[in-house]
């Protein structure tokens, strides 16, 4: 999951975008209250944008038009792979598990697709009793 830095751009250390977001936290938490208790209004309008720039200071720190997700994932360290833990049976039911997960979200995205796909209220219909049809047998 390594991108590329433009060369022009120096990269922030991670430790420094982690302080730097703390810092940003600790300020918007308190300013969002206050805006919140002087008025309803201009207090949601703060809180909008102060969220808005919260899931841009990563891209803009790392130089780049990343997401925040894509940001983050590069300072708190991936999870390790899965070892096995010593214990057969358990480790046959978390295979078994997570390739059930995998398949099932794999048959949601194609359920999601689909659905988006439909153009009209009859397309859809039909497509709902194939799925229920499908599902029944």
């Amino acid at each position: 999951m390594t991108a590329h830095t433009p060369p022009s751009q120096p990269r922030v250390p991670n430790w420094m975008l982690v302080v730097l977001m703390a810092m940003y936290t600790g300020f918007a938490i308190p300013v969002s209250i206050v805006a919140l208790v002087q008025s309803l209004f201009f207090g949601v309008v703060i809180v909008v944008v102060l969220a808005y720039f919260w899931t841009q200071i990563p891209a803009m720190l790392l130089g780049r038009n990343a997401p925040m997700a894509e940001a983050v994932g590069e300072v708190v360290p991936q999870m390790p792979a899965l070892a096995p833990t010593g214990n057969a049976s358990f480790d046959a039911y978390r295979a078994e598990l997570i390739d059930r997960l995998e398949r099932e979200r794999t048959d949601f995205d194609t359920f999601v697709t689909r659905l988006r796909a439909s153009k009209d209220k009859s397309e859809f219909d039909r497509f709902m009793d194939a799925r229920a049809n499908r599902g029944a047998a």
